[in-house]
């Protein structure tokens, strides 16, 4: 039987929502049975009785017209490998999706605001999607009276939109030898050049992400190996920073056995067994459990005109950069480290 259309919801709710997270009762039970290993425990953790669980699982059986839990007596519960599937499929779309669902909440929040009459001042800042960009958004609104409306982008893009006066701030990353990739070369070129500064410089730690048994040794067993390899799109610090360390390797870049648009999707891809290892952030591959070879790193940073920066409009964005409880969620992130951003030099 062919399921429904899908039909997207929105609500008002208390809780909160971050990043990709987006609630499903399928996909909130298959995953509680699968980290539980039994059909009482999932209903315990999600709330409900053990006879509403059952029930639910039966009525999505006969929907989809196959079993997705397995259960006997004394023995766990356990997805089906048809269920097991569906539920990484799930996973690597929310994780692919991540930036876009979290932009589309956070519209959807200034809507219901405006609705009931606040008017909290909308920063648009095209953005590549970090996990402590989206902590600074939150710290923005929470303690600071700011929407910081992050507009995912490539680094590439994102640089440019700044550069050419597009946005008066953008936030994106560079490899350490940025000037010598030509879509970045330019851009920066008219940034070098005055009239900008940069608000904010994180260092992050970038490399090989696998499971433990099978993390390759370096880039020269990636390609000899024939590893399947996560790529990033073009334009991306990650995609150009491993098309350098391949070329001075003496390789050319292996083409690459899917192409995921964030370091959180790179990971999950890998953590689902959709490719053998991917290149990219430290702190993605510790969110997904996987074993990390640091390899390299880049620089993210948040840049403005110098006339923005300095105007009345930016005030609630310097002191949300200034946030002591941002610092500290910054310090827990894996492979970031904060760098004296009036120090940096394009």
């Amino acid at each position: 039987m062919r399921p429904n259309g899908v039909h997207l919801h929105h609500g008002l709710e208390s809780g909160h929502q971050h990043g990709g997270e987006l609630a499903h009762p399928l996909f909130d039970l298959l995953s509680a049975v699968q980290a539980s290993g039994s059909i009482q425990r999932a209903a315990a953790s999600l709330g409900a009785s053990y006879r509403h669980v059952w029930g639910s699982l039966k009525r999505w059986e006969s929907e989809f017209g196959r079993p997705l839990v397995t259960w006997t007596q004394g023995h766990p519960a356990q997805l089906t490998p048809h269920a097991q599937a569906l539920l990484a499929r799930e996973r690597l779309l929310r994780a692919r999706h991540a930036p876009q669902i979290a932009a589309l909440r956070a519209d959807l929040e200034r809507l219901f605001e405006y609705a009931a009459g606040d008017e909290t001042p909308v920063l648009e800042l095209p953005a590549v999607p970090d996990l402590a960009l989206a902590l600074l958004r939150d710290a923005a609104i929470q303690r600071h009276g700011l929407h910081l409306a992050l507009q995912p982008r490539c680094s590439a893009d994102a640089l440019a939109a700044l550069a050419d006066g597009r946005s008066p701030a953008a936030a994106f990353a560079l490899p350490e030898d940025a000037r010598a990739e030509p879509a970045l070369a330019a851009p920066l070129a008219v940034l070098g050049g005055g009239g900008f500064v940069v608000l904010l410089v994180l260092r992050r730690t970038l490399g090989l992400m696998a499971p433990a048994q099978a993390l390759p040794g370096g880039i020269t067993a990636v390609v000899e190996a024939g590893v399947r390899i996560v790529g990033r799109p073009p334009g991306s610090s990650a995609e150009i920073v491993w098309r350098q360390l391949c070329r001075r390797e003496g390789f050319a870049p292996p083409p690459p056995a899917r192409i995921e648009p964030t370091h959180e999707a790179a990971a999950t891809a890998v953590a689902q067994g959709l490719a053998d290892a991917a290149f990219g952030c430290e702190g993605a591959a510790a969110a997904q459990g996987l074993a990390f070879r640091p390899l390299a790193h880049d620089r993210l940073l948040l840049a403005a005109t110098a006339e923005a920066a300095t105007g009345p409009a930016f005030a609630p964005l310097r002191s949300a950069l200034a946030d002591a409880t941002w610092h500290q969620a910054l310090s827990a992130l894996p492979g970031v480290e904060r760098l004296q951003a009036a120090a940096f030099v394009y």
